[in-house]
């Protein structure tokens, strides 16, 4: 990471070169310190008390200011895992410290115990919440399979995102911001991983990727 990582003016003119953002996922915790616009020290508070994961500084500041810039200009966002954390942490949500010590709710994980590429593979229904955008992309009240590798989750959802699917277990695991005329969204699943034969990552990444074409088509040129 360079200097330009807090260097909000700097975050601001690559925006305006982009047609869209995507939030990767990484296998680090979103730190409450970085990640907010207001509230962030009591997000991890649970009935433990507050205690800090695994953490990447460059990583949640960068989050922070794209997502700022992003919003600002309107910009189509596409959020994964840890995307879709840093978005609700963003817009002043809360998240589950660590779903795999809760008895009340699915194991999350992925399987160690197996390669690398089959810990991707799909593990539990999502329930495509009705009238929303994911139910124009896949169908309203579609059920779909999904994989799942994550320990933080949201707890609760940030003012102006809306839920557009759950687990079984009641766990969000889709949003979009509320009111957008750009499609900005994110999942706590990896659509990226076997995108080439998944149906519906073939269906979320080509509604996504029309976004930036049509944004891009209309942005002024640098």
């Amino acid at each position: 990471p360079t200097q330009s990582t807090n260097d909000r003016v700097g975050i601001r003119k690559i925006a305006d070169r982009l047609d869209g953002l995507v939030l990767t996922g990484d296998e680090s915790n979103v730190n409450p310190d970085y990640v907010s616009q207001s509230n962030a020290r009591r997000l991890f508070l649970t009935e433990s008390g507050y205690r800090r994961g695994e953490s990447d500084h460059y990583r949640d500041v960068m989050a922070s200011g794209f997502l700022s810039a992003a919003l600002e200009r309107g910009l189509p966002i596409l959020g994964i895992c840890r995307g879709l954390q840093e978005m609700n942490v963003f817009f002043g949500g809360a998240l589950f410290e660590d779903i795999s010590s809760r008895k009340d709710m699915l194991r999350h994980r992925e399987d160690v115990s197996l390669p690398r590429d089959r810990q991707y593979d799909p593990v539990h229904d999502v329930i495509i919440q009705p009238g929303g955008k994911f139910a124009s992309i896949f169908g309203c009240g579609t059920l779909i399979k999904v994989n799942s590798l994550h320990n933080q989750g949201i707890s609760s959802l940030g003012n102006g995102l809306t839920c557009e699917a759950v687990a079984p277990d009641g766990l969000i695991e889709a949003i979009s911001v509320a009111n957008a005329d750009a499609l900005q969204l994110a999942v706590q699943w990896h659509p990226e991983w076997h995108a080439a034969e998944d149906p519906h990552s073939k269906r979320l990444f080509g509604a996504f990727g029309k976004a930036c074409a049509d944004y891009g088509s209309k942005r002024p040129r640098q």
